[in-house]
């Protein structure tokens, strides 16, 4: 034996086969998927908390028809009581209850001064409408309307919640390209230094040359900070739309493309946003609900009819005693009621209110409109002047690193076209992300943003 191994048979080195893949990380699986922009809305409106909020609302509103649909049914109540007392009139009074008045208790000394008595009363009573002044029909209209309302709230929740996510996502593909952008800066800057420090040596050039490039480098350091830091909180802000941890690193597949948004005129997006807006739909059906209201109070002008039953049952000990019944019927007619021409008043201003209140939306919906599609046009033409900004510096920094390699121009200039270059390119991406983020707005403005497939 000289120190080695050796392997007799091919089964162990199959087993040494195994022991070596087992001992490192198995690089072959699947790399994890990135996520889409349609992925990251989908994700974010099934654990989001706002969605779940407005869902909740809905669910409330549901219980509230319920809850008015009921005033039509009776309403049975029981109660159980247990009373001593030698109060004359109590004691005669129990005495008739529990069926056990005799000829010896007319005896006046008797009926001045009785001993106490129990009794335990148990009764079991019922109402029921027969004529409620519309009250019920105009309770479930009411609660009718707030289940339309809370289930506009949950579109325009989602719509919200889509919007941030879109400008949230690509913001992030902003904050990663900013860095390349950064990274390529400051690859640039750093040979410029070393190419500077070389020249600086042989006496091509002077210090002033190497310390314009040590600025630039710094300069670039600088950006790439900031561009660093402004990934993190964007991130950090898609990630909470998402449900998930502040921190959880995201590969994302979207990108700042060219594309192109088809898009209506300003007067058919404006007549489109008052369509499908859901807070204008709620305003609608808020106005319906204050006229809802007036009606009702019409209603309490009429006269309200109940039908009642009474089950009595009075006993000294629980048992051994006598059942009373009631029954009838109760008509109530309000002659005056000082209150009801203030509560009328309200109700007419509440509904004068509500039409003010849907007018001053509309305009608010009109500006919003308005005020997105000149952000849309502007994000639009920046990019076709970044385009050729950016042409403009490339070839600009081309001549003047051609000049500076025969003496005809200072290093400034060099560092001032590459400065150019790297500027034309962050605003084309800054542009390019307005020009999406641009559409997203007009698409909520209108109440359209309901499918985020449009940026693919």
């Amino acid at each position: 034996m000289n120190g080695l191994i050796h392997i007799r048979n091919g089964s162990t080195w199959s087993a040494l086969i195994v022991l070596v893949i087992a001992a490192f990380p198995v690089f072959s699986q699947t790399a994890a998927a990135k996520l889409s922009l349609k992925e990251a809305v989908d994700t974010a409106l099934s654990k989001n908390v706002h969605p779940k909020i407005a869902e909740s609302a809905v669910k409330i509103a549901a219980e509230k028809v319920v809850e008015a649909r009921k005033g039509r049914m009776p309403f049975i109540q029981v109660s159980q009581s247990v009373v001593r007392s030698n109060n004359p009139v109590f004691v005669f009074g129990s005495l008739l209850e529990q069926g056990r008045f005799g000829p010896s208790n007319f005896q006046i000394d008797l009926l001045n001064h009785p001993k106490g008595v129990f009794n335990f009363r148990s009764i079991a009573g019922v109402q029921f409408p027969i004529f409620d002044q519309h009250q019920t029909r105009f309770r479930v209209k009411q609660a009718e309307k707030g289940i339309s309302q809370a289930e506009l709230q949950i579109e325009a929740v989602r719509q919200k919640l889509r919007f941030d996510v879109v400008n949230a996502y690509f913001g992030t593909v902003l904050g990663t390209e900013m860095i390349k952008v950064s990274a390529d800066a400051i690859r640039s800057a750093a040979a410029n230094r070393k190419k500077t420090k070389d020249m600086v040596y042989v006496g091509m050039t002077t210090e002033a040359d190497l310390l314009a490039a040590e600025v630039e480098v710094a300069n670039a350091e600088q950006h790439r900070l900031e561009a660093e830091s402004n990934l993190r909180t964007i991130t950090t802000s898609l990630n909470l739309l998402l449900g998930d941890s502040a921190d959880r690193s995201l590969e994302l597949s979207g990108d700042l493309k060219e594309k192109y948004f088809p898009l209506a005129d300003r007067d058919e997006l404006i007549r489109i946003a008052l369509q499908n807006r859901p807070d204008y739909q709620r305003a609608e059906l808020a106005a319906e609900t204050a006229r809802i209201q007036t009606d009702a109070l019409r209603g309490q002008k009429l006269p309200r009819v109940e039908a009642f039953g009474n089950l009595g049952y009075s006993s000294p000990y629980i048992t051994n005693g006598s059942s009373d019944y009631t029954v009838g019927v109760n008509l109530t007619y309000t002659i005056f009621d000082a209150g009801r021409k203030s509560r009328t008043q309200q109700a007419a201003e509440a509904v004068s209110l509500a039409g003010l209140e849907k007018q001053s939306l509309a305009d608010s919906i009109r500006l919003d409109v308005i005020r997105a599609l000149e952000n849309y046009k502007l994000a639009r033409s920046k990019i076709q002047v970044s385009i050729k900004s950016t042409a403009y510096a490339e070839e600009a920094l081309r001549i003047v690193q051609d000049r500076y390699k025969f003496g005809l121009t200072t290093f400034n200039e060099v560092i001032r076209a590459e400065s150019a270059v790297v500027a034309a390119r962050q605003n084309i991406l800054k542009a390019r992300y307005e020009y999406y983020v641009g559409y997203a707005s007009i698409l909520l403005a209108t109440g359209q943003l309901t499918d985020v497939r449009l940026f693919d």
